[in-house]
């Protein structure tokens, strides 16, 4: 079904936690007139395998909700005595029961807008199928000068990428931009270069590239910094558009069973769009946005300065959790994150943020940091390299000991080569860490050949972080890789490739600690583990019903076990249609085709944390 449910009874459920939600029935049983209210549930999930997530991890039969909270776990037969003529059942068949997902780092704003019909896919293997794929969208467009975008052209694939030329004979009067599909390079026709000036004599930005061809001329063709040069003058999408794309993205994520994500590095025009969708209960779901910091001490403050929190707002629903700050690339044949030792070929990234000198760039990262931790926020960096690991862990201490503030969960975003010295210092502090396990699936071993096989191995430290005390959290990082939780519990159970090898059998972790790492530890994350993240007593009824035993299913069969059923605030937002067997064939049809684009986009250099901003202002 799609994601809209009764608003009354969403926010209904959610007033219900935000009062104090209902006790456990023990306690209110002592209570009097309370007990009469507990003897009947608005929900029932039964005959379930309920993972309640709670410290002991316990395992029951079924879970009771009203208004949108935990009423009471136990045996089926004991919460049956809890129905009324108006309660809805879900029976479980013996399916796992367990707190809905949290994708504690998707890009949501950016989501749906990165598909089509809005994003024109031009993943083809020639040029003449790319210039179809073009003149398709330029046609639906209609008359007039719309931008037509696209993206997914991939020049390993086609054998170059598609010159100016090329788009003006399929576009007409409509001006082109195509992203490659990593998002570190664009091409585009005439009509774009000449809306953005560019000519033969512009100058690229300091590490970019404007191709020209032998008589001087620009081909279309704008790499890495360059492709802003067009990318400024392309139109954001309509506020119409946006609201599509965040309805499409919500109804994909909700078919996954996720129930609370954290959105990264967004505008201020953006908050206030999804607050708005949030509020008229156009987005059940629970949403936490981390600002954009952008590259310089003054963007994050700008962004600071522009940022207005709304005053009795249910931040159980919605709320501006801190900032994110951008700290380097990513370690893969991009070879732009900040390494101490340099790759295999001998060069190496640097960090991202401003400044003349390594040094410069330090202090420039310390600033950001220091600014937002004194107004209060909490903090996600992106940091892969071990060396901008170091620094931001080291930049987090500094602002940490310099203004006292009581538990700001700061956390590293990515984390992938973070030094076994400094999963201890995160600890002492209470740094967090955001891991991606689903990228370890999708890369398996193929960065021996760029970073060597000893740091493939460690790559994502999940072993040595839990070990060291870490929290660590698990999200998709979608656009990028598919929002699919399961096959990132995969990737950390077994850290097998998707097309064979094993990398870092060391840094595996168990079934219950992979499953954590979606659920309880994100609402830590969230500072929400008081009343999200288990399925006990008094906590919001945000659930995932799955179609089999997860504990008793092979780790390399938990993404063939099918969501049947999503909760959020105990209201029903997803049910499956149609055969187990149908389903089945359709989210391996679309998790294949996600894989291979996000694999193919991970080892050419792309990250959605790069990304997701073009993809929100029209840019792509």
């Amino acid at each position: 079904m799609p994601s809209t449910l009764d608003r009354r009874r969403f926010v209904a459920g959610a007033a219900a936690v935000a009062a104090g939600g209902l006790l456990p029935a023990d306690a209110a049983a002592a209570r009097g007139p309370r007990r009469e209210r507990l003897r009947s549930a608005d929900l029932l999930v039964v005959n379930g395998r309920v993972l309640t997530l709670d410290r002991g991890f316990r395992v029951h039969e079924a879970v009771a909700v009203r208004d949108g909270v935990v009423l009471a776990t136990g045996r089926t037969r004991d919460l049956r005595r809890l129905a009324t003529r108006r309660t809805r059942i879900v029976d479980a068949r013996g399916g796992t029961v367990m707190p809905g997902i949290n994708d504690s780092h998707l890009h949501f704003s950016a989501f749906g807008l990165a598909m089509p019909p809005t994003t024109a896919a031009v993943d083809t293997a020639t040029i003449p199928e790319l210039q179809a794929a073009v003149r398709a969208a330029a046609e639906a467009a209609g008359p007039g000068g719309a931008w037509v975008r696209g993206s997914g052209w991939n020049e390993n694939r086609i054998g170059r990428a598609p010159t100016r030329q090329e788009l003006d004979a399929v576009s007409g009067e409509h001006p082109v931009i195509l992203s490659s599909f990593d998002y570190h390079a664009v091409a585009v026709n005439t009509r774009a270069l000449q809306l953005a000036g560019v000519t033969r004599d512009t100058v690229a930005p300091p590490g970019a590239v404007i191709e020209k061809d032998a008589a001087g001329e620009p081909t279309g063709v704008l790499r890495e910094g360059a492709a802003g040069l067009v990318r400024a003058v392309v139109p954001p999408f309509t506020r119409e558009e946006t609201q599509r794309g965040v309805l499409a993205g919500l109804d994909a994520l909700h078919a996954l069973g996720i129930t609370s994500l954290t959105d990264p590095g967004i505008d201020e025009a953006t908050v206030a769009l999804l607050r708005r969708m949030s509020r008229a209960g156009r987005l059940p779901v629970r949403l936490n946005v981390l600002l954009s910091a952008g590259s310089s001490l003054a963007t994050a403050r700008a962004a600071l300065d522009a940022h207005r929190p709304v005053r009795g707002a249910d931040e159980r629903l919605f709320r501006v959790a801190g900032m994110k700050v951008f700290a380097d690339g990513i370690p893969t044949a991009a070879r732009t994150a900040w390494l101490s030792k340099p790759y295999l070929d001998g060069s190496n990234g640097a960090l991202t943020v401003a400044g003349a000198s390594p040094a410069e760039q330090v202090a420039t990262l310390e600033a950001i940091i220091a600014l937002a931790h004194r107004r209060g926020l909490q903090i996600g960096t992106h940091a892969t390299g071990d060396a901008a690991i170091d620094a931001v862990v080291g930049a987090y201490v500094k602002a940490m000991r310099a203004h006292r503030r009581r538990d700001p969960r700061h956390y590293v975003i990515h984390a992938d080569l973070t030094p076994q010295a400094t999963l201890r210092r995160m600890a002492r502090h209470d740094i967090g860490a955001n891991m991606n396990a689903s990228v370890k699936t999708l890369l398996g071993r193929t960065l021996d050949g760029v970073i060597g096989p000893e740091r493939t191995d460690y790559q994502w430290p999940y072993r040595s972080a839990l070990d060291a005390g870490v929290r660590v959290s698990s999200a998709s990082d979608a656009p990028v890789t598919p929002p699919d939780w399961r096959q990132g519990i995969e990737g950390a159970v077994l850290r097998r490739g998707q097309f064979g090898g094993v990398a870092g059998e060391a840094e595996r972790i168990t079934l219950r600690e992979a499953i954590r790492t979606y659920t309880s530890t994100p609402a830590w994350q969230d500072r929400a583990e008081g009343w999200k993240g288990r399925l006990v007593p008094g906590h919001v009824a945000d659930v995932v019903v799955l179609g089999d035993d997860v504990l008793a299913a092979r780790p390399d069969r938990i993404t063939d076990i099918d969501v049947t059923t999503t909760i959020v605030a105990g209201a029903v937002v997803h049910e499956r249609r149609g055969s187990a067997r149908a389903d089945a064939a359709r989210t391996r049809l679309a998790r294949a085709s996600g894989q291979a684009h996000a694999r193919a986009c991970l080892e050419a250099g792309g990250c959605c944390c790069t990304l997701s901003k073009e993809i929100v202002a029209g840019r792509v």
